[in-house]
């Protein structure tokens, strides 16, 4: 992927964008409650935009192979068998059921994630 976000999102980068402090953006993280409501949404919008992943996140997925599975409908006989087969195989799925493949594109992209599409 090129382009001007071809780096990780650390987490200083998500607080200066916020215009908060590292300790903030870790308390976001961490789910503790001393942070401004305001603030939790402003820092957790900018988490999810730079998509961004935690270390130790990224250290568990290199040990884990992940499939994104997406359907236009999850209520589907074959759908159900795809998933069984993906999860007997030890792969671990991602499901999603989405009307539009931009959508599912758009998502892949901002993922981030290593791999290949089939």
């Amino acid at each position: 992927m090129t382009g001007p976000r071809t780096r990780r999102p650390t987490l200083a980068t998500i607080a200066q964008a916020a215009g908060v402090s590292l300790p903030t953006v870790s308390k976001v993280l961490n789910g503790k409650d001393d942070v401004a409501a305001e603030t939790r949404a402003r820092v957790r919008r900018l988490l999810e935009e730079h998509a961004y992943v935690p270390v130790g996140a990224r250290r568990a997925a290199t040990d884990t192979i992940v499939v994104d599975l997406v359907f236009t409908a999850l209520d589907s006989p074959w759908a159900v068998e795809i998933i069984r087969g993906v999860v007997e195989s030890g792969v671990e799925p991602v499901v999603s059921a989405m009307s539009s493949g931009r959508d599912w594109a758009s998502r892949i992209v901002r993922s981030r994630r290593a791999g290949r599409c089939w």
